[in-house]
C-alpha cells in the first residue's frame, strides 16, 4: 500500500513538473473531493485531482485500472461534466496515437502521461511528437523485442532511461530508440521527462504488460547449426532441454539445443559444423542461432522463459505444449485450448 502510494505521489509530481513546462509556475494540482450526486461507478472507477491555473479550476479524472475502454471513459466523462461545476478532463497513462487522435476528434479534454495536453477551455494543445505514426509492424524487431523483455524482467519496476537500457542490451543508442518510439506508439511503455533525461516506466503491471505486448513477439530462433561437439560452457540451454528443466518433459542430450547469438556463431569452427543429414544418421548437437543475445536474461543455465515459450510455440506436440503450459501459467498467459 505504502508504494503505490508513493507511485501515485511520483506520477503527480512528474505531471506537475511537465504541465510547470506548457503553462509556468502558476499552476498547482491538489486532491479533488466528488460531488455528493456522483454515480457509485464513477466513484470506484476514478481518482479526482484538481488542476488550477491563474485562477482557473478544472477537474481531472483518472481510471483506477489500466483496463480502460475508450468509449467508456467518453460517455462517463461527458456523465460526470453534467454534475461537476468546473471543465474537466481526462488523466491517461499509457495513450496510444491512434486513441489521442480520437479523443481530439471528439473534442474531449484530456492530459497524458506521455506528455500530450488537450484543454481547449484553456486554449491549450500540446503534443509530444509520435515518432511513429505510421502503422506498427505484427512483430517487433529483434532490438524492441529485446527492450520490452528488458522491462518485463526488470526487477526494480521504478524508472530506467534510454543510456540505462543501451547499456545494459549492449545496443546502439540508434536501436534502443527505435525500440522505445515503437513500444511508445503501441502504448506500452510510458515515458516522463525531467530536464534532459527521458525516463521510461512500462505503461502496466508486469502480467498485462506481457499478455498486451506478447502477440507482437517473435520466435527469437533465426535458424540452426549441427555440431559435433557439446556446446561451450557459456552458451545457454534452450529448446527441449531447456523446457526439460522446468517441466515434465523429457528429453536426451540430442534433442537440444544450446543458443547462441549471430556474432558468436561466426566462430564455431567450419570443420566442427555437420549436415543435418549427418546429425540425423549419426548424430551431434544442434545450436540454436538467435536474433539476439540469449545469455542477456539466461537463469540457471537455460534461457528465459519468455523466449523459451516463443521458439517452441508453435510445436504441434501435445507433450511439449503441456511443457509450455506451466511456463503460461508461471507468467500468467492464457492457456492455448483456453485462447
Amino acid at each position: 500500500m505504502k508504494q503505490s502510494v508513493t507511485n501515485a505521489s511520483e506520477r503527480r509530481t512528474n505531471m506537475l513538473d511537465f504541465l510547470k513546462t506548457v503553462f509556468g509556475d502558476c499552476i498547482g494540482v491538489s486532491e479533488y473531493s466528488f460531488p455528493d450526486k456522483t454515480p457509485v461507478y464513477i466513484r470506484d472507477g476514478y481518482k479526482l485531482q484538481q488542476l488550477i491555473w491563474n485562477n482557473n479550476p478544472c477537474v481531472l479524472l483518472s481510471p483506477r485500472t489500466a483496463s480502460w475502454r475508450l468509449p467508456t471513459l467518453k460517455k462517463q466523462l461527458k456523465n460526470f461534466q453534467e454534475i461537476c461545476e468546473f471543465p474537466c478532463a481526462l488523466y491517461l497513462e499509457g495513450m496510444t496515437a491512434p486513441q489521442r487522435r480520437n479523443l481530439i476528434e471528439n473534442n474531449i479534454p484530456f492530459v497524458s502521461s506521455s506528455q500530450q495536453v488537450y484543454l481547449p477551455f484553456w486554449g491549450c494543445s500540446f503534443f509530444e511528437k509520435f515518432k511513429v505514426d505510421a502503422p506498427v509492424a505484427d512483430k517487433m524487431a529483434p532490438g524492441t523485442q529485446l527492450v520490452f523483455l528488458y522491462l518485463y524482467y526488470l526487477e526494480n519496476t521504478g524508472k530506467v532511461n534510454l543510456t540505462q537500457i543501451a547499456n545494459d542490451l549492449q545496443l546502439s543508442k540508434a536501436t534502443c530508440n527505435r525500440a522505445i518510439n515503437d513500444l511508445a506508439a503501441c502504448g506500452l511503455i510510458e515515458q516522463h521527462a525531467e530536464g534532459r533525461i527521458k525516463w521510461i516506466t512500462p505503461a502496466y503491471e508486469k502480467p498485462e504488460y506481457l499478455k498486451k505486448g506478447f502477440a507482437r513477439l517473435k520466435s527469437p530462433v533465426e535458424r540452426y547449426i549441427y555440431i559435433k561437439t557439446p556446446a561451450e560452457p557459456g552458451w545457454p540451454k534452450s529448446g527441449l532441454l531447456a523446457l526439460a528443466d522446468i517441466s515434465m518433459v523429457g528429453a536426451d542430450e540430442h534433442d537440444g539445443a544450446a543458443a547462441i547469438c549471430k556474432k558468436d556463431s561466426a566462430g564455431i569452427p567450419t570443420n566442427a559444423i555437420i549436415s543435418k543429414r549427418e546429425f540425423e544418421d549419426f548424430g551431434g548437437y544442434v545450436t540454436e542461432v538467435w536474433s539476439y543475445d540469449p545469455t542477456l536474461f539466461a537463469d540457471g543455465g537455460r534461457v528465459d522463459d519468455i523466449s523459451l515459450l516463443l521458439s517452441l510455440n508453435n510445436s504441434s506436440n501435445e507433450r511439449i505444449q503441456m511443457g509450455l503450459d506451466e511456463i503460461r501459467e508461471k507468467h500468467q498467459l492464457p492457456i492455448k485450448d483456453e485462447e
